[in-house]
């Protein structure tokens, strides 16, 4: 975590010093940015919003027009408030009041420092123009008229742009009302009698009314004030406030005829169905009830219920009637019986209930005179002539009952067969009565449907011609168009805000442009991706050597910043070697013109600056530097003549620069600069110069561009890898952490040479600024590097 802090610190000074390096490039782009935004505050139109409120009129259900149709299978709905504000923002009811009311044609005046028309002269133009031969709809484009009164008369300048090209054509019109024929059209030019303005200059631009209408749908806005609530709030954004409150007005009037216009239309289309639907009707109702009377006739019905119950009343007739003539039956064969039998003679007959009057007033006269018959017989003897004639009046009265009881039999079994047959014919009739029913009221089912629909249908067309004479206006205003007092936009503190954002961003962008497509090591932050290797300083850039120029800008008793800087690298660097033994110090970089020998020569200066006895050893044979950087005399023998075996002395090629400071040369470039470097006898030198000196600072060739450094790495107890700001590739970094994690080379650290100090101050302290800078590397040529800033 504290890692993590410290680099963002780092990078947020980093920030601080970038900004503070281009500060003139953040003040012009400030400064210019906020002009811009007044300006545009200034020419551009103010924008004010115009609002109204209506309420809609909620219908709780479907129309009674529309219900009907649901009926008969058509689709409908109630109000939706979504879809009413969709119509209140459809291009189609913008572009009728756009075209209704001429929106599509604006007028201004003069123009403003020569770049923008004056604001819209709203039923304040002094003229008014008609582009004759075409309709608002079809109007390809828009065109610009410029009227400009001359001397002769008004010249017109028409402007346009087709396929992306400009055109424009002049015209002359001598006096008003006129027409005139230019490329786009005929346009008719009139004064305005309301008006008596004077006026010198006036553009007339003429667009298409769907393209009018899309840019004022994308200013206005309808909302509803609740969830729940039918009340609508429509805004509009416009420059001019009398117009859209004009707008408003037009727009609420021309929602609420099409409304209307909509409602009629159901009402319409639903008479023209309801009469379609009576003709047929009418015809299917009277072919139902032609079904019905031939039905009647065909099977003798009237009334299916009355007929009913006469059935079952004829029924139960016929059950009474069967049973009293089945008892009479019995009757008289019971009667028939009780005569036949010979101990019954001259007994009474039992009369049992005998309905016939005859046979009962036969069978009572019988019984009289048996009583009497026997009132006689005990009173005489059976030779009494007047009981002779009782019993001749007693047998010929049984005779007459026996003919009566045939006769009344006969009689009664006739009248039960008539019944019987009638009693099923009764039945029959029943029988077939439900099937009969069944049929009937299926005709009947129809006719009764056919009759409440054409009933319905007459009711819903007088319904249907009310709702046709009055309808209501769907949208009514609660709060009529009003124009605010102060624009909306544009917003002054904001679009200055913006400006000053944008002239911060504009320097920010460039620069973070610039740094990433930067490919070389711009500042000590860049080395931050160096893994396991530390950074023991910076070196600040020299460019004054003085009078001798050596390129040995450490000095005892000096103290200038440069100074200071390779004291602080002596300390860092001697915290890496703390061991004793550890004396050999490996001095190498990525390619030439880095600043190595420089680095290596004032690093043996420093360390001698101690009373250290040290000695610097030229090992870039194949580019020797360090007499130029030294500005001591080259030497014709050196590092190679021992290790080719031409000296066998090594202390005859050391050379004494001060008391503690002691130089080995290169000597001559050999052939084979690798294989010599590569013999025993390198390794040996080196044990010996760590025994002779208190440090060995070693000048090598770039590890980039050779692989000699690689041969001598393993004799060095540290390596300086020393990397030049704004001159060495940024691939380097990872190129120095492939060597160090494949361990070709050990206890590394980084140098970054030619800083620019001025942004290096605060990090280390110094409170004194300086510029000196020095040339160094294999030529005496610098390139100069191309800034953006």
């Amino acid at each position: 975590m504290e890692q993590q802090h410290t680099e963002e610190s780092i990078d947020l000074r980093a920030i601080v010093h970038s900004v503070i390096d281009n500060w003139y490039w953040y003040v012009i782009s400030i400064v210019l940015c906020i002009a811009a935004g007044l300006v545009y505050l200034k020419m551009a139109d103010p924008i004010f919003e115009v609002t109204s409120s209506v309420i809609l009129k909620q219908e709780k259900s479907a129309p009674e027009e529309m219900l009907l149709l649901q009926d008969f299978g058509f689709e409908g709905g109630t109000n939706n408030i979504d879809n009413e504000i969709g119509v209140f923002k459809s291009s189609d009811l913008i572009t009728k009041v756009v075209t209704a009311q001429e929106f599509y044609i604006s007028y201004r005046g003069e123009r403003r420092f020569n770049l923008f028309y004056s604001p819209e002269l709203y039923k304040e133009s002094p003229v008014y123009v008609r582009w004759e031969d075409i309709e608002p709809e079809s109007i390809p484009y828009t065109v610009h008229l410029e009227l400009s009164k001359k001397r002769d008369g008004i010249e017109v300048l028409a402007k346009f742009t087709t396929d992306g090209n400009e055109h424009s054509e002049k015209a002359l019109l001598t006096s008003l009302p006129g027409y005139i024929d230019i490329a786009p059209g005929k346009f008719y030019i009139t004064a305005q009698d309301s008006t008596n303005q004077e006026w010198s200059f006036i553009v007339a631009s003429i667009s298409n009314p769907v393209a009018v209408a899309k840019n004022i749908s994308n200013n206005l806005s309808v909302s509803t004030s609740t969830k729940t609530s039918s009340q609508l709030e429509i805004t509009l954004k416009t420059a001019n406030r009398r117009k859209g409150v004009d707008f408003l007005k037009a727009l609420i009037e021309e929602y609420n005829r099409d409304a209307v216009k909509d409602k009629n239309q159901i009402a319409y289309n639903t008479a023209v169905f309801i009469e379609e639907r009576l003709k047929e009707i009418s015809s299917e109702l009277s072919v139902v009830e032609s079904e019905v009377e031939a039905f009647q006739r065909q099977n003798e019905i009237a009334d299916i219920p009355t007929q009913v119950a006469g059935y079952i009343q004829k029924d139960e007739g016929y059950t009474v009637k069967r049973n009293e003539i089945e008892t009479q039956l019995n009757l008289i064969s019971y009667i028939e019986q009780f005569i036949s039998k010979p101990e019954n003679k001259n007994k009474l007959i039992p009369n049992l209930g005998v309905k016939d009057p005859g046979l009962s007033a036969v069978i009572h006269n019988y019984n009289e005179l048996l009583i009497e018959k026997s009132r006689v017989e005990s009173a005489s003897s059976e030779a009494n002539p007047a009981l002779k004639q009782m019993n001749a009046r007693v047998d010929n009265m049984l005779q007459s009952i026996r003919a009566s009881l045939a006769n009344e039999k006969s009689a009664s079994q006739i009248a039960l067969r008539d019944m019987e047959r009638e009693n099923a014919v009764n039945n029959l009739q029943m029988r077939r009565l439900p099937t009969v029913s069944r049929q009937y009221n299926d005709i009947l089912r129809q006719q009764e449907v056919k009759s409440s629909l054409f009933v319905y249908l007459l009711q819903k067309r007088e319904e249907t011609n009310l709702t046709q004479a009055a309808v209501a206006p769907k949208a009514k205003i609660i709060a009529k168009p009003i124009a605010g007092t102060s624009p909306v936009a544009p917003r002054k503190m904001i679009i200055l805000l913006a400006a000053f954002m944008i002239g911060v961003i504009i320097p920010a962008g460039s620069l973070w442009v610039r740094e990433m497509f930067k490919t070389r090591i711009e500042n000590i932050n860049d080395l931050n991706e160096l893994k396991d290797i530390s950074i023991i300083g910076d070196i600040a850039a020299v460019s004054d050597f003085g009078a001798d120029d050596s390129r040995v800008v450490v000095k005892a008793n000096d103290h200038s910043p440069v100074n200071e800087m390779f004291r602080t690298l002596r300390s860092n660097l001697l915290f890496m070697i703390s061991e004793k033994d550890q004396s050999v110090i490996l001095v190498t970089s990525t390619i030439s013109k880095e600043g190595k020998t420089f680095v290596a020569s004032n690093l043996a200066k420093v360390l001698s600056l101690m009373e250290k006895k040290v000695l610097l050893v030229g090992a870039d044979i194949r580019n020797p530097q360090i007499s130029n950087t030294m500005t001591i005399k080259k030497s014709s023998t050196g590092l190679t003549s021992y290790l080719a075996g031409i000296t066998n002395d090594y202390h005859e090629i050391i050379e004494k620069v001060d008391e503690h400071l002691f130089v080995m040369q290169t000597g001559p470039i050999p052939p084979n600069p690798n294989e010599l470097l590569a013999k025993p006898r390198t390794g040996d030198l080196i044990q010996r110069l760590k025994k002779e000196f208190d440090y060995v600072v070693i000048d090598s060739a770039p590890v980039g561009l050779v692989s000699d450094t690689f041969t001598i790495a393993k004799y060095a107890d540290a390596t300086i890898f020393v990397m030049r700001e704004k001159f060495t590739e940024k691939d380097s970094i990872h190129f120095l952490n492939n060597l160090y994690a494949e361990k070709r080379i050990h206890n590394v650290a980084v140098v970054l040479n030619q800083t620019e100090t001025l942004t290096r101050m605060g990090r280390y302290g110094y409170g004194y600024k300086y510029s000196y800078r020095y040339k160094y590397g294999y030529n005496n040529k610098e390139e100069k590097k191309s800034r953006w800033f």
